[in-house]
């Protein structure tokens, strides 16, 4: 009778660890079974950045001149009486400060005319403002100088202290910097995700990701849009816990144990010690580095590889394994009940429980 009862099915919270082993077989996703060489290589996870968008504060995009700057300009000759000779005959050269780029991005000089500007570098400009005066003027000569960028502005905006405009110095500034101008966020770095809208691109990374990769710290470009945002990272723990639910990272370097624990560990009358589960997507150049980069049936997607990762609780070394493997925002833990559990359950519907049966096994002998 309790071989069929079984066979119905009862209820339970998660799948148990033989569900979980099959799952794996059928290649529905990549089962891999901690150790000393998985923790090393998957230990710490993939901390996004923005190094898509654009290049770091080392290697600055050269400087281009956009509207409203304000440009001043020199324009030499090699001899005496040319068009901008001194006024007492001798070579020399005739100073315009002050010029401004006007709404169409252009400006205007004597002899050269109205020439375009925008989204050129201070040495372009000399280029066209000298081939614009061949002819004219006794072997010309140009310096550009930008006084001022009133145009190289960026937007932050959200979270941030003080929201509003910020403008790009003349050597860059990086996303760093634009932030802590701005007086840096209104919650703590790990808590804060930061969007950088640019020319109709989108990336997202959370705010200490940026601050402790120095790739992520992109130089800012006229025209960004930075949103701060208060979005905590966030893990789920369900199964045979004390306390299971959805909980709040409290910083970058947070175990499964601390996690685990911090539910109030593994119920001893239902845990199963060697199931306890993290689920999570990972990259493929990941997995490769253990080995498991792809899968049959290619259930593979664009957030990445689905992976199980497998903590065996009874096994004494897997303390410090599961100590040393960080967590990461959307991460899902589960510890799986134990088989004697539906055992439980099955005696239950004749109110003879675990407890109870023993005694009647004890009387009989």
């Amino acid at each position: 009778m309790v071989a069929l009862l079984a066979a119905c099915g009862l209820p339970q919270q998660g799948p148990r660890t033989p569900a979980i082993v099959d799952g794996a077989t059928d290649s529905r996703y990549v089962l891999i079974d901690v150790d000393a060489a998985s923790v090393q290589r998957l230990g710490h996870p993939l901390r996004r950045g923005l190094r898509g968008l654009g290049t770091t504060a080392a290697s600055q995009p050269s400087q281009s001149v956009g509207i409203g700057d304000v440009l001043d300009i020199r324009i030499l000759e090699a001899g005496s009486g040319g068009l901008f000779a001194q006024a007492n005959g001798g070579a020399g050269g005739t100073e315009f400060p002050g010029i401004v780029v006007n709404r169409e991005g252009r400006i205007s000089l004597p002899y050269v005319g109205s020439i375009a500007v925008s989204g050129q570098s201070p040495t372009q400009i000399e280029d066209r403002i000298v081939n614009a005066l061949r002819g004219k003027a006794i072997e010309p000569q140009a310096l550009v100088r930008v006084a001022a960028t009133d145009g190289d502005m960026l937007t932050l905006a959200g979270d941030v202290t003080n929201p509003g405009p910020f403008k790009i110095s003349l050597r860059g500034s990086r996303l760093s910097e634009a932030i802590a101008g701005a007086g840096g966020s209104r919650f703590p770095a790990h808590e804060t995700r930061v969007s950088l809208i640019r020319d109709g691109r989108r990336a997202d990374a959370q705010l200490d990701n940026i601050l402790l990769d120095p790739r992520s710290d992109i130089a800012m470009q006229r025209g960004d849009l930075v949103v701060l945002t208060h979005e905590p990272p966030r893990y789920t723990l369900t199964g045979a816990v004390g306390r299971p639910g959805t909980f709040t990272l409290p910083g970058t370097e947070y175990s499964v144990l601390e996690a685990v624990a911090a539910a109030g560990g593994p119920n001893d009358n239902r845990a199963d010690a060697s199931g306890v589960y993290l689920f999570r997507y990972e990259p493929r150049d990941r997995l490769a580095t253990v080995g498991k980069s792809a899968l049959a049936t290619g259930q593979a997607t664009s957030a990445g590889v689905p992976t199980v990762y497998r903590f065996d609780m009874s096994k004494p070394d897997m303390q410090f394994y599961a100590r040393s493997f960080l967590l990461a925002d959307g991460d899902a833990l589960y510890v799986s009940n134990a088989g004697s559990v539906q055992l439980d359950k099955i005696l239950g519907l004749f109110d003879l429980g675990l407890t109870a049966a023993n005694r009647v096994e004890n009387v009989t002998q």
